[in-house]
């Protein structure tokens, strides 16, 4: 769910995600004093980490307040680049069992060579209201668990309705492949998500057909930064966005219910100069 929070020197917009039991704040204007009380005042009890997107002039004040940079995504705000700011309420939040492990599978993915793909003629298309229970079929088969309910029609028609562009891959009436951009119009923005292939469809390019088409649909409607945030455990998707040119922007600890439960999230990002 996302509150604005006004106080009479600051605003502040907050995504409250009880599911991964975090809070995110994704906007501020004001005195920082009056965004972080802000913050402060509206911590809920299930709450085991914070994230602020925070501007590069304000990471000074951030960081003497508590918080420690975790990523980092350039050109995020219309240009200007955004530091993932966190505090951990919890100390087992802090610390991922995984972290040995993941560090390795990223050092691989950055040995790959990065490659440009030429024009695939992979048939992708975006979708239509019409498609939505077709991409939910997708997601049930795809997602075991994922942080928001994209397994409902009613959900991805909602995200269509507020901008969310879907790209897939059809085989006869079966989306066999999807991904999506959720655009951020105020900041030029667009994260790249939902990425899902359907099990045996794996290895066929599918995803970077989608990843380039849903490219050249943002840069169309003037978006000049991409990101996503994909699971660290991951070897294959982080060698896809690698491989796509991306930059590896640091791993978020314990970040997201996804997948096998509370999970590691790798953030990775491309600008398009304007």
């Amino acid at each position: 769910m996302t509150r604005t929070l006004h106080h009479a020197n600051a605003t502040v917009v907050v995504y409250e995600d009880e599911f991964s039991r975090r809070i995110r704040m994704d906007d501020y204007t004001g005195k920082l004093d009056a965004v972080l009380e802000l913050i402060n005042q509206n911590i809920p009890s299930w709450a085991e980490k914070l994230i602020l997107k925070v501007r590069p002039q304000d990471v000074a004040f951030f960081k003497s307040k508590g918080f420690e940079q975790e990523a980092f995504i350039a050109g995020y705000f219309s240009g200007i680049d955004m530091y993932f700011m966190v505090r951990y309420l919890s100390s087992e939040r802090s610390h991922s069992p995984r972290e040995a492990d993941e560090a390795a599978i990223i050092r691989a993915v950055l040995l790959t060579p990065s490659s440009s793909f030429p024009a695939t003629l992979i048939p992708v298309k975006f979708a239509e209201l019409a498609d939505a229970e077709n991409l939910a079929s997708l997601y049930r088969e795809a997602f075991r668990i994922y942080p928001t309910p994209v397994y409902d029609p009613a959900h991805v028609r909602k995200t269509m309705e507020e901008g969310t562009v879907y790209a897939f891959v059809r085989e006869g009436d079966k989306v066999i492949s999807a991904a999506s951009a959720e655009i951020n119009v105020k900041y030029k923005n667009a994260e790249l998500t939902d990425c899902a292939t359907a099990e045996g469809h794996e290895g066929k390019g599918y995803m970077r057909a989608l990843l380039l088409a849903l490219e050249e649909n943002l840069k169309g409607r003037g978006i000049t930064c991409c990101y996503t945030i994909a699971r660290s455990a991951s070897f294959g998707m982080n060698k896809v966005f690698h491989q796509l040119g991306y930059t590896f922007g640091g791993r978020m600890t314990q970040n997201c219910m996804i997948y096998s439960g509370m999970e590691d999230m790798n953030v990775w990002h491309k600008y398009f100069a304007p």
